[in-house]
């Protein structure tokens, strides 16, 4: 009887500005690292996806979603730390999964840590490949700077689409703006700026080559001009003894994970995600 009230009571909303300061709250207490285009895509064009629970008037978890034509990535599912246990986990779990099948997309992804795969599991979702986190301080360096050109553009827009079957134009302009692409044979990657934060990612690569993932990784390496380097790595690529090698360490993992109708599988031809966990 208690859950049912407790559930009655609990509404869904679009986030006002007191549960994103909850949310970036808890963000840091449990060490994630929430990218500055990512909050500006949840309060611009993908406000509608971006989700407060709330108990009589107070926020009590938070969730984003990325609706792409073919599948939808599900991320920054946090409850308050108070809050947990409750059950409330699973309920905005549940009530985002469903907003995302009636607007009629079947594929569901998400990056689980070991803490959240029970959960997951028991929706239906199944493992597919483990992602591994590596970052790397990198000292302040003179380098050249190098914009995002349009063709560059272009050309991650085109590869990205190929390799994940779906246009994913909008959150790239967004990861790109301040960023650099690297262009490296048969790879792609881009670098993200946040100041002292940098992501590698997306990474792309029509041929797993050893010497093309090192040339990468020593590329974005310079390009960086000092800061930390985050990666999320697909560990299924074998990139990530390269990254050992050239001094990166690992700083977390989480397995990705899947729920639809049929079998299914991460890109072959991804390295690395576009984005710390949260975009896919």
């Amino acid at each position: 009887m208690a859950d049912t009230q407790q559930q009655d009571e609990l509404a869904l909303i679009r986030p006002e500005i007191r549960d994103w300061g909850a949310f970036f709250f808890w963000a840091q207490a449990e060490y994630w690292q929430v990218l500055p285009a990512e909050a500006a895509l949840f309060r611009g064009p993908l406000a509608d996806w971006a989700f407060a629970l709330r108990s009589r008037d107070q926020t009590c978890g938070f969730a984003t979603a990325v609706p792409y034509a073919d599948f939808a990535w599900i991320g920054n599912l946090i409850i308050a730390p108070e809050k947990r246990g409750m059950g409330l986990g699973r309920h905005l779990f549940d009530q985002v999964c469903d907003k995302l099948r009636r607007s009629g997309i079947q594929s569901l992804w998400l990056t689980a840590s070991e803490q959240g795969r029970p959960l997951y599991a028991s929706r239906g979702f199944r493992p597919c490949d483990r992602i591994e986190r590596w970052q790397m301080f990198i000292p302040p360096l003179q380098h050249c700077s190098a914009p995002v050109l349009p063709t560059d553009l272009e050309h991650l827009y085109r590869m990205d689409r190929r390799v994940w079957g779906t246009d994913r134009r909008l959150i790239l302009q967004y990861l790109a703006t301040g960023g650099r692409i690297i262009r490296t044979g048969n790879s792609i990657a881009l670098l993200q700026n946040y100041g002292s934060l940098k992501v590698l990612g997306p990474w792309l690569s029509r041929e797993h080559s050893p010497r093309e993932h090192a040339a990468v990784i020593r590329t974005a390496i310079r390009a960086a001009g000092g800061g930390t380097l985050h990666i999320d790595v697909l560990a299924s690529t074998g990139a990530a003894a390269l990254l050992a090698e050239c001094g990166f360490t690992r700083s977390g993992c989480g397995t990705l994970m899947v729920a639809c109708d049929g079998a299914a599988c991460p890109p072959k031809q991804a390295v690395a995600l576009a984005s710390l966990g949260s975009l896919g």
